[in-house]
């Protein structure tokens, strides 16, 4: 994920939930819709790792490419993916995900390349 603006490179772990409500309003200050930044945060909060860089205008197509080597998520697959587990939007007061190592082998084959 690559978020314009300055954020600071973001590994929320386990307090996602404390911290998400804050993390949502900064993606959404640089200028990623709402809704996107919900399904960050639940994705984090799911075991998963969020990145941000600031970098300058001319080095902006080489961090991409760089970030894209490393499976981003697609925000738009992901969220059809949760709202089908019955998911709305990203809960601050919910408890970290913790699932067993099969459990998540099987809730991150699908992101793999």
């Amino acid at each position: 994920m690559v978020a314009a603006g300055a954020l600071a490179a973001t590994a929320l772990g386990a307090a996602a939930g404390a911290v998400g409500g804050v993390v949502i309003g900064a993606l959404v200050s640089a200028g990623v819709p709402e809704p996107e930044a919900h399904v960050y945060c639940e994705a984090v909060r799911r075991g998963g790792t969020m990145v941000s860089a600031r970098v300058r205008e001319e080095d902006a197509l080489h961090m991409a490419e760089i970030m894209d080597r490393h499976l981003p998520i697609d925000p738009s697959a992901r969220y059809a993916d949760y709202r089908r587990q019955g998911w709305s939007k990203f809960d601050p007061a919910a408890e970290p995900y913790v699932p067993s190592s099969e459990e998540l082998k099987r809730m991150r084959e699908p992101y793999r390349g």
